[in-house]
């Protein structure tokens, strides 16, 4: 596959936003922002959703059923941040 090729491919896979948002925007699905401001949070195609800490090294992502699920891993996660 030639490089443009790739790149369009990569281009049809990212999802749309909507006009004037900036993707930091925290998901209405989401109420524990207050408690995790550091943490990007998105759901998953399969229904599951998703978190992960930026600038950690090694990376850290966790993922849950739904939001209670994924509080409580990340504050598993946390626990284990140095």
């Amino acid at each position: 596959m030639s490089r443009s090729a790739w790149e369009g491919a990569v281009d049809e896979e990212r999802p749309s936003q909507a006009p004037g948002t900036t993707g930091e925007e925290t998901p209405d699905w989401w109420p524990y922002a207050a408690e995790f401001p550091q943490w990007h949070v998105w759901r998953g195609v399969c229904g599951l959703v998703y978190a992960r800490r930026p600038r950690t090294s090694p990376p850290v992502v966790v993922r849950g059923e739904d939001a209670v699920d994924l509080r409580d891993q990340i504050r598993r996660a946390e626990s284990r941040l140095p």
